[in-house]
């Protein structure tokens, strides 16, 4: 993605193999830009639904469509 299409809300998903190990996992962005210690944008900031929150940046995400599961509802492989 360009930094331009990142906001607020968007769905995304982050890009297979990503270093951060959370790749494959879609999320929504809380915010895009500089974060504290660092002088120039970084990435976006993104909600995995897990107790962190990742700082990615825009080439390793992609929109993705919204979850179609209701709250309280997850995938998984058994």
């Amino acid at each position: 993605m360009k930094w331009e299409e990142l906001k607020p809300e968007l769905p995304v998903r982050i890009a297979p193999g990503h270093e951060s190990g959370f790749g494959g996992r879609t999320g929504k962005v809380v915010t895009v830009g500089t974060f504290e210690g660092y002088s120039k944008r970084i990435g976006a900031l993104v909600d995995i639904g897990e107790p962190l929150l990742l700082i990615v940046e825009p080439e390793a995400l992609e929109e993705a469509s919204e979850d179609p599961l209701p709250p309280g509802w997850g995938e998984f492989e058994v």
